[in-house]
């Protein structure tokens, strides 16, 4: 334990327990920890408010957040690097973004909720920091009014649910849309985020602008044979039939039946049975709106369904990219300044924003006109 840390004894009872602590890892890299102990003696922040900031020759991934005590440090600036989408990370990444850290920052590498990596370091240090992530392949940006760094679940790296590669269609927006999330441009910021069915473990359709759900539009599939031997191991069969929230299943003999007129397309019997799968006419639903901020009139919102079912055949996500670019230029063109995209659906209206897009005259594209659903 470094002799200095013995002055804050806040700090010291944040180390106690053996689970993983946040603040043995802040002891070990060169954090102000002054400033963490004010904020605990204060019960607020020893940080003010920031933001983006201008470097010459980074457009964008330079943000900094202002100090209430420039007594302890003058400000916390740091560079926000764009994550492969799913979080996926390789060990000789990881060590790449550690020796930068130590390098030309504080020796600390923040995880961020919102998908990112952060690196704390002084402004002077910022190309240096960034022509070095460049040599190991990562960029930065999603900072200011721009587009942020687009996250996904794990997709079918790792999920046997998975219906489209959430991963895959998150890594070809970022490269198409690139520039957007380095050089900020929009009314506001606007997140977006796949996730690769409609359990939507990562939450996309609360927390982000624009969600890209995986979805499928025939019927769940039933099989016999493995729905039977489940039973026999102790499934229970009311459970199953209780599960779906729509009431569509029915059992027929010994095998279920699927209502297609009250089918959801939702996961609950998947998830609760392996004998049943989803159909095999896949694509994704784009929900958009969605929010846990109360700034705004609208305050917290979930996500409109504005498109319920967009085909993705061979991995060929083109009409996704469009449909998302087309809606992009729109609200930046209409939008009022640091309108969210959830208040701007809510003040222009859903329908209306079909039309400009041209999407309400291409009924292909939709499930239904009377079934806003998955």
């Amino acid at each position: 334990m470094k002799e200095a840390f013995r002055d804050f004894p806040l700090c010291r009872q944040l180390m106690v327990g053996l689970s993983p602590s946040h603040v043995r890892e802040l002891v070990k890299s060169n954090y102000p920890l002054a400033m963490y102990e004010a904020g605990l003696a204060e019960g607020e922040s020893a940080y003010g408010h920031g933001g983006y900031i201008s470097v010459p020759e980074l457009p964008a991934g330079v943000a900094v957040r202002n100090s209430r005590r420039p007594d302890i440090i003058q400000e916390s600036s740091y560079l926000r690097i764009l994550a492969p989408a799913g979080g996926w990370l390789a060990a000789a990444t990881l060590e790449k973004l550690a020796d930068c850290a130590e390098t030309y920052g504080r020796g600390l590498v923040h995880l961020t909720s919102g998908g990112t990596i952060e690196i704390y370091t002084g402004r002077e240090q910022m190309l240096p920091l960034v022509r070095e992530l460049n040599s190991g392949g990562l960029d930065v940006g999603s900072t200011g009014d721009d587009l942020r760094c687009l996250t996904a679940c794990c997709g079918p790296v790792r999920c046997e649910h998975a219906l489209v590669d959430a991963p895959a269609l998150a890594t070809y927006l970022g490269q198409r849309f690139i520039d957007d999330q380095q050089y900020p441009g929009y009314p506001q910021k606007v997140k977006s985020a796949v996730a690769g069915c409609p359990n939507d473990c990562i939450r996309a359709m609360m927390q982000k602008d624009h969600s890209f759900i995986g979805v499928y539009r025939d019927w769940p599939m039933v099989d016999g044979e493995m729905l039977a031997a489940w039973r026999e191991k102790g499934g229970d069969l009311n459970g199953l039939l209780a599960a779906c929230p729509a009431g569509a299943l029915t059992l027929v003999g010994d095998t279920l039946e699927v209502d297609k007129e009250r089918c959801w397309r939702c996961m609950a019997c998947i998830n609760y049975c392996p004998a049943i799968r989803p159909g095999r006419e896949r694509g994704v639903a784009w929900v958009a709106g969605g929010k846990y901020g109360h700034r705004g009139p609208q305050g917290p919102m979930v996500g409109f369904v504005l498109v319920p079912f967009i085909p993705v055949a061979d991995d060929d996500y083109t009409a996704v990219g469009d449909i998302f670019g087309a809606f992009l230029e729109f609200w930046a063109d209409n939008a009022k300044k640091k309108e969210r995209v959830g208040d701007f659906i809510a003040r222009v209206g859903p329908l209306k924003i079909l039309r400009e897009l041209g999407l309400e005259a291409q009924p292909q594209i939709l499930l239904s006109p009377k079934r806003n659903v998955y």
